[in-house]
């Protein structure tokens, strides 16, 4: 078995159970193909995605657990980062969640997408030659609502399962958010300028992993210079000024807040 075959055999080789392909691709050449296990859920998987050519090199194909009659969701789910791969030659990054401003599946929360390591282990996420190298890889990806990717990026995806109660918890794509959001962590960056020193913040912009904070002093002439700009970290930042964090703890990427005084509360100014 040489490489070109190793990613179709594995994908229909994959935990023991049959592959069901689809009728209609996902993109190009991309196909679906459905795995019934006996002991895990139903599984998803692509065909044809390990073909598109990355900058790195790194060969993947895509899975995503789904429950009985949810199937279009982990379909939408693949596309999306089938098209992302297409587009901009790139693998997805695992373990940090891919936060979207808003829900990409019609009436749910979901509106995050991360990768993380299967319930199966390395049998099931590598791929490997005849001879055992390691060729590739099949990325679970995990269909999450904002405030569980905020917890998963904060504190890991084994933490966000456990609060959850079980993997099995984040499967329904219709549930409600399993925890509450965590922030960034506290390494995240605050990008800011100097005037901070003297005034507190009254708008601060949350990105999805970062934060733009400006005081309302700020002139255009002023911002443009790059001295008056620096760089904090989250945790310094909202030491010194703790009522944004429920501001961060809350926000979903692209929301600006307006600060009026320092009781926490603010009102949202979406971009």
């Amino acid at each position: 078995m040489d490489d070109s075959t190793a990613f179709p055999a594995h994908v229909f080789d994959a935990l023991g159970a049959d592959p069901l392909m689809h009728a209609e691709p996902i993109g190009g050449t991309i196909r679906v193909v459905e795995k019934r296990p006996s002991d895990g859920p139903i599984v998803m998987m692509t065909i044809g995605a390990s073909l598109l050519p990355t900058d790195s090199g790194e060969r993947v194909e895509l899975a995503v657990e789904t429950i009985e009659g949810q199937h279009g969701a982990a379909i939408i789910a693949m596309k999306i980062v089938c098209d992302d791969m297409a587009a901009n030659r790139r693998v997805p990054p695992v373990a940090a969640p891919w936060r979207n401003s808003e829900p990409f599946l019609t009436g749910t929360r979901i509106s995050a997408i991360m990768v993380t390591p299967s319930r199966w282990g390395d049998s099931f996420d590598e791929v490997r030659s005849a001879e055992g190298a390691v060729v590739g890889h099949v990325r679970m990806l995990r269909l999450l609502t904002d405030a569980e990717a905020s917890f998963a990026r904060v504190n890991g995806w084994e933490a966000l399962v456990a609060a959850a109660g079980s993997v099995d918890a984040l499967l329904d794509v219709t549930r409600a958010d399993a925890v509450a959001g965590a922030g960034l962590p506290g390494d995240a960056p605050v990008f800011l300028s100097k005037m901070h020193a003297d005034h507190p913040p009254r708008w601060v912009t949350f990105t999805g992993n970062d934060l733009e904070s400006f005081t309302g002093l700020e002139s255009d002439e002023y911002m443009e210079d790059a001295a008056n700009r620096e760089i904090w970290s989250y945790s310094s930042f909202s030491a010194r000024y703790p009522w944004v964090e429920g501001f961060v703890n809350a926000a979903r990427p692209g929301q600006t807040a307006l600060f009026t005084d320092r009781s926490g509360a603010y009102a949202l100014e979406d971009d």
